[in-house]
């Protein structure tokens, strides 16, 4: 009777079993779609990009001499210069790109979140593109008043 081996017991196990697989299987699958988005290139490239959005402008924030695009105010104020939001929106894709050095078209869009007024920088993306990559981020839009606002960035990169 001590070593009796029950059908029951068999089932129980089987099902315990293909759960366990089941679960093991889902989280290897996740994990590999995770790490296959963290080093797709265009991905990286649109995390650097959104983190220069917030640094200042090269070598000063006049829109004529721009090396390098970015809209915060200085070092130590990251809040966006709503005046080189305009200037940004006078530059083609060809200048955004080496501006901000990157090799991908990008869309920006500034949404005023108390109002609902859109600035779009670099146009809309074309309805054939495919790889498209999307980052939200929010900021804090300093106008020529010197009063703030709250602003959605919206940006995407795609080829």
């Amino acid at each position: 009777m001590k070593g009796q081996y029950f059908s029951f017991d068999a089932i129980i196990a089987s099902v315990i079993f293909v759960l366990a697989l089941v679960a093991l299987l889902s989280y290897w699958h996740s994990v590999r779609s995770f790490l296959d988005f963290q080093n797709d290139a265009l991905s990286k490239d649109v995390v650097r990009v959104s983190n220069l959005v917030f640094t200042p402008p090269s070598p000063s924030s006049d829109c004529g001499t721009l090396d390098r695009l970015g809209f915060a105010n200085d070092w130590n104020d990251r809040r966006i210069n709503e005046s080189l939001i305009y200037c940004a929106q006078g530059k083609t894709q060809a200048q955004l790109r080496d501006l901000l050095g990157s090799s991908n078209n990008l869309s920006l869009r500034f949404e005023n979140l108390a109002n609902g007024t859109v600035t779009v920088v670099g146009g809309d993306i074309p309805v054939e593109t495919t790889d498209v990559i999307r980052v939200r981020r929010l900021a804090t839009v300093v106008n020529s008043t010197g009063g703030t606002y709250l602003a959605a960035l919206d940006m995407s990169l795609y080829k």
